[in-house]
């Protein structure tokens, strides 16, 4: 096991310890090749190697929202669009707790018409407003939101709530899997 109480790690590099052998200073001293280095990442990439949080999860855009999600049927770009949100959510600080009573909101309108429970779905946009409210600075909040407002706006009947309600559930599915906490 390395001994590491000579040396500490801030950032990038070493500390100036008088300590260090030979009375190096923090420019002269090199690692050596065996000792373990801090994670520079927070994830293993696909191709094995660690990469930065930003590079490898861009925010899925306005633009590859479809209405047809909604309004008509899934495809496989609904697939793709909800695994880069839900990746993208569970990174910036999205945690089960801050969209949990929205989303009991929807699978308790869910289990009854949507006709009758219509309002109720409508004062679902001001509930997740006021989460945002509470964590302005949490942008995987934001992006909930986003996408929130976007697809809600495209519910017009029980078929499209159906289809809303599967879009949100593969966003929080993905969320999830990619490590959403509770």
């Amino acid at each position: 096991m390395p001994d590491f109480q000579n040396k500490t790690y801030l950032g990038g590099g070493l500390s100036k310890n008088p300590q260090r052998p030979g009375g190096q200073t923090g420019s002269q001293y090199r690692e050596r090749e065996d000792m373990p280095r801090p994670p520079r990442g927070d994830y293993q990439s696909p191709a094995g190697g660690q990469q930065r949080e930003r590079e490898e999860l861009p925010r899925p855009a306005r633009s590859e929202y479809k209405p047809q999600w909604i309004t008509s049927f899934a495809d496989n770009s609904l697939v793709e669009y909800a695994e880069k949100a839900g990746r993208y959510m569970a990174r910036r600080g999205l945690t089960n707790s801050k969209i949990r009573s929205i989303y009991g909101e929807i699978k308790r309108i869910q289990m009854s018409e949507f006709e009758k429970e219509k309002s109720a779905f409508i004062l679902l946009k001001p509930k997740v407003a006021y989460a945002l409210g509470r964590d302005a600075n949490n942008e995987g909040l934001k992006l909930f939101k986003e996408i929130f407002d976007m697809s809600s706006a495209d519910v017009t009947n029980q078929k499209c709530f159906q289809n809303f309600c599967n879009f949100m559930e593969a966003i929080l599915a993905y969320h999830k899997a990619y490590g959403g906490k509770d």
